[in-house]
C-alpha cells in the first residue's frame, strides 16, 4: 500500500512540473515571438535542447556508475567468495584515498589491511559529526528542530562514510546501504538495543563529575540547563556514533552480516567512543550557556557560574 501511495505521488509530482515548466516555456516562446518569429523558434529549440540535457545528466551519470557488489556470500570457502574478493579488491585499488598504497588487493589480508587505512579517514567523519550534533543540539534545546538537525546530519554521513569506502558508489548500493543501517537501528528488536541510559550515564557523570544542582546551595536554573544540554548532547552523539559505526561496518565488511551481532558491536564501539566526544565538547557547552547566563548579570547566576566553573577546571598539582 506504502509503495502504491509513493508511485502515485511521484507521478503527481513529475505531471505537475511538467504542466509548470510547458506553460513557462509557451509564454517566454510567445513573448520571443513577438520581437520576430524566428527568434522564437531559436528560443524554443534552445530551451528544448537545455530541457534534454538537464534530464540526460543523471540519467548518464547513473548509468557510467560501476556496477554495484553483491552482498558478501556465507560460504567464505566458495567460488563465489573468491570472485567476490577479486572484485572488491579492484574497486579498492581505483580509490584516490589508497593511491599510496602497494600491492595487489586479491586477497582477504591484503583487503582487509586496505580497508583499515579507510577507517581512519571514516572514523574521523564519524566523530566530527557526532562531535558537531553534541553541541547544536545542547545549544538548541528545540525538540523539533533536534530531531531534523539530527536526522539530517546522520543522513549526511551515511552518504559520506559510503564514499570513502566506494568512490562511487551505485545508486542501488547507497540504497541498499542506508535500508541496512535503518533496520539495524530503528527496527532492534531488543531491550538493550533501545535503551541508552546504562552506555551514557557513566559518560555523562565523569563530564559533569556530581550534581551541578548540590554544588551551588539555593541556586539549580543554570545548574538544571547544563545538566539538561550535556544528557541531550550525549544522547544524539552516541545515537550518531552507532548509527556511523553501523555504517562502517556494512561498508567496510568482506564476510556475511549478522544484524543482531552488528547493533551489539555497534554499541560497544559507540560507547567506546563516546567519553572523548563528551570530554571535548561538554566544555564548549558550559561555555556557551555561562556566556549566555552572565548577560542577567544576576548573583543567582553568577553563584551558579562559579559551581559549574570549579567542576570544569582542569586539576590542579594541588589536586593530583
Amino acid at each position: 500500500m506504502t509503495k502504491k501511495l509513493a508511485v502515485i505521488f511521484a507521478l503527481f509530482v513529475v505531471l505537475s512540473v511538467s504542466i509548470f515548466v510547458i506553460n513557462q516555456t509557451a509564454q517566454i516562446v510567445i513573448l520571443a515571438n513577438t520581437i520576430s518569429p524566428v527568434f522564437g523558434r531559436v528560443v524554443l529549440l534552445t530551451l528544448i535542447v537545455c530541457y534534454g540535457a538537464i534530464l540526460a545528466t543523471p540519467v548518464l551519470m547513473i548509468l557510467r556508475l560501476p556496477k554495484a557488489l553483491q552482498d558478501p556470500p556465507a560460504d567464505e570457502t566458495s567460488a563465489e567468495y573468491a570472485s567476490y574478493l577479486t572484485q572488491l579488491g579492484q574497486r579498492l585499488k581505483s580509490n584516490s584515498r589508497l593511491r599510496n598504497s602497494t600491492g595487489a588487493l586479491t586477497d582477504r589480508p591484503s583487503i582487509e589491511s586496505a580497508l583499515a587505512i579507510l577507517d581512519e579517514d571514516a572514523n574521523a567523519i564519524i566523530k566530527k559529526t557526532a562531535s558537531s550534533l553534541f553541541v547544536s543540539t545542547a545549544i538548541s534545546q528545540n525538540g523539533r528542530l533536534d530531531t531534523f538537525m539530527v536526522l539530517a546530519a546522520q543522513t549526511r554521513m551515511i552518504w559520506q562514510l559510503a564514499h570513502v569506502y566506494n568512490q562511487r558508489p551505485a545508486l542501488s548500493e547507497v540504497t541498499k546501504l542506508y535500508a541496512h543501517v535503518g533496520a539495524a537501528v530503528f527496527l532492534a528488536s531488543e531491550l538493550e538495543d533501545l535503551d541508552i541510559s546504562h552506555q551514557i550515564e557513566p559518560v555523562v557523570k565523569a563530564a559533569i563529575g556530581s550534581s551541578l544542582v548540590g554544588l551551588v546551595p539555593g541556586i539549580s536554573s543554570v545548574a538544571a540547563v547544563v545538566t539538561h544540554s550535556i544528557l541531550d548532547g550525549t544522547a544524539n552523539a552516541y545515537l550518531t556514533l552507532r548509527v556511523g559505526v553501523i555504517t562502517q561496518t556494512y561498508s567496510k565488511s568482506v564476510t556475511a552480516v549478522d544484524q543482531k551481532r552488528i547493533r551489539r558491536k555497534a554499541s560497544l564501539v559507540a560507547a567506546s567512543m563516546l567519553g572523548s566526544i563528551v570530554s571535548e565538547s561538554a566544555s564548549k557547552v558550559v561555555k556557551l550557556i555561562l556566556a549566555a547566563a552572565k548577560d542577567t548579570g544576576s548573583t543567582a547566576v553568577q553563584s551558579a557560574t562559579s559551581g559549574i566553573r570549579q567542576i570544569f577546571a582542569p586539576p590542579t598539582s594541588r589536586d593530583r
